[in-house]
């Protein structure tokens, strides 16, 4: 005996079945990875001691190569110094919250520990493009800064290695204390330098070597994408890129120490730890004078005292490689 189809479908007319099931937790956004702060070297503005920041280096003396006249005292050496200044700026945002909204809000955890994070990444953003915009602006100080390449080249290891004893060629020393320069790359120009299969490209080096093998068959990080010629490059896709000759292109970093200072307001921070913070606030729970019936809920905010500069003097201690890409 056969049986009769289901009497109650969802597709049918009863609207208790035909319901929506709301996820509770947000699916991550894509955000980029923002290493440019990395790069600079922290000094504070201290509390109370104006609102700009000034850094020198003295001039360079040269050689003497003649004897001094036996009994003569002879004219002493003259030095100077070259300066340059910063003015600190003021970065804030918030975002706020009814307390309506608040409250009926599905977000796991909360609402505004999530708005937090999505307000957090604007400030990492901001301080990212704040370093990149000063780097940018090294080329118009230094005629060395920016290394373009010709249409229709993309990075290769002889570029890298070019710049680092572009560098070298100034005396400029490396970024970190065992050696290393600092390297920012677009991930599309990192398809080129690994995509670059001619001898003595970077892929050629890297396969005689178990530990080169693994790199390139494995996956590639963010924070330490490839190192070669002394330069760490961490990966973005906040490096600019510009149309030069109808042709776009991107621009790779490579940075010494010294070439661009940070300066937050307040005491210097130490062990990574940073001197401003995001501010996640709750309404006050009898409301305010400016909101007496309490229904804005709370809020999330940043505030921020920051500047940054390029060291003093005509002489730059980073390299700009503009390059076309085969990835983008």
């Amino acid at each position: 005996m056969g049986f009769d189809p289901a009497a109650i479908l969802v597709s049918d007319a009863l609207p208790n079945l035909v319901a929506t099931h709301y996820e509770r937790q947000a699916i991550p956004n894509l955000k980029a990875n923002t290493p440019f702060m990395g790069v600079t070297k922290q000094r504070p503005l201290p509390l109370h001691s104006g609102n700009k920041v000034q850094f020198y280096t003295y001039a360079l003396l040269a050689s003497n190569t003649d004897p001094a006249t036996e009994g003569s005292v002879g004219d002493p050496v003259a030095e100077s110094t070259t300066k340059i200044a910063a003015t600190i700026g003021q970065y804030a945002d918030f975002i706020n919250s009814s307390d309506l909204s608040m409250e009926v809000a599905i977000d796991d955890p909360a609402l505004l520990q999530n708005l937090a994070g999505e307000l957090n990444y604007r400030l990492a953003l901001t301080l990212n493009k704040l370093v990149i915009i000063t780097a940018d602006s090294a080329d118009a100080i230094d005629g060395d800064v920016n290394i373009d390449l010709a249409n229709g080249s993309y990075l290769t290891a002889g570029d890298i290695r070019s710049a680092v004893q572009s560098l070298k060629g100034v005396n400029a020393r490396p970024l970190s204390a065992d050696g290393r320069w600092g390297g920012l790359i677009h991930p599309a120009v990192v398809q080129d330098v690994l995509n670059d299969a001619s001898a003595n490209g970077l892929t050629d080096i890297l396969k005689r070597d178990p530990a080169g093998q693994k790199k390139l068959l494995g996956p590639l990080s963010d924070d330490d994408v490839f190192e070669f010629a002394g330069v760490r490059f961490q990966q973005t896709t906040t490096c600019p890129s510009a149309t030069v000759d109808s042709q776009t292109k991107f621009n790779t970093y490579v940075v010494g120490e010294d070439a661009i200072f940070s300066v937050f307001l307040g005491k210097n921070p130490q062990n990574g730890t940073k001197n401003y913070k995001l501010m996640i606030q709750n309404a006050p729970a009898n409301g305010s004078s400016s909101d007496p019936a309490r229904q804005v809920g709370g809020w999330v905010s940043y505030n921020v005292k920051y500047t940054n500069t390029l060291r003093p003097g005509t002489t730059q201690t980073l390299r700009v490689i503009e390059s076309e890409t085969q990835g983008a």
